[in-house]
């Protein structure tokens, strides 16, 4: 007598649809859909997943949100997560406007990831967000850096290494907004040399940021204040 063997129907992956007749192969079994369902709780996943949501609400007609089953299914996955860990290697400093960004400028997304492209949003960005945003992360930055050179957070722009002043303000972490508006900002800019004007000018355009603060004078007020007390 015959007899027909019977498979588990739990032991099938949800994912590839695989079946396995032993409990310990499928409990092993790692396919490409479900590692990328596995790691859905990363930093870099969930920035991916979001930019996909964004990116097709903003370019499709079809008003259903796009599901993370959708996201790992999708033939963009590769490229979102690449955009993902590139927004984690440079410290993106806010992620949804760069994605805007992006997407406002119509960038393909096969060049999302490149430091031309973020220089570029860095600057307009550092130049239009809320002043308030901007001091706080100043602020925290000196903070997070004065301890490595034994310093108050207040004296780093005083006495904190040059080069990595300048290089923090090219990546946005210390804004114009305090180096403008703080003593100590005023003079770390009158110590800087060409090479080291040359580094940061993209980033606090004189003549820009002179107009604005004609512009936003009461802001300007206190912000001065803020940073004053805050012995800036």
């Amino acid at each position: 007598m015959n007899e027909t063997k019977v498979i588990d129907s739990s032991l099938n992956c949800e994912f590839c649809k695989r079946s396995f007749v032993k409990e310990g192969n499928f409990l092993r079994h790692i396919c490409e859909p479900k590692r990328r369902w596995l790691d859905k709780d990363k930093q870099s996943n969930r920035i991916a997943f979001q930019c996909f949501v964004d990116f097709f609400r903003k370019q499709s007609a079809s008003k259903k949100p796009k599901t993370y089953e959708d996201f790992i299914k999708s033939p963009y996955y590769g490229a979102f997560m690449k955009f993902g860990n590139y927004c984690i290697n440079v410290n993106c400093i806010n992620i949804s406007r760069f994605c805007d960004w992006l997407l406002k400028g119509n960038h393909k997304i096969d060049y999302w990831c490149t430091d031309a492209n973020y220089t570029q949003f860095l600057i307009e960005f550092l130049k239009t967000e809320d002043a308030y945003d901007a001091v706080k992360r100043s602020i925290q930055y000196c903070m997070d850096l004065a301890p490595e050179y034994n310093l108050q957070y207040h004296d780093l722009l005083r006495f904190g290494n040059v080069y990595k002043i300048c290089h923090a303000v090219t990546t946005g972490k210390i804004s114009p907004w305090m180096l403008y508006q703080s003593s100590s900002g005023v003079e770390f800019l009158s110590k800087l040399d060409p090479t080291q004007e040359k580094i940061v000018l993209d980033y606090i355009n004189p003549e820009h940021w002179a107009i604005k603060f004609l512009r936003e004078a009461d802001t300007v007020v206190d912000i001065k204040k803020l940073l004053k007390d805050a012995g800036y």
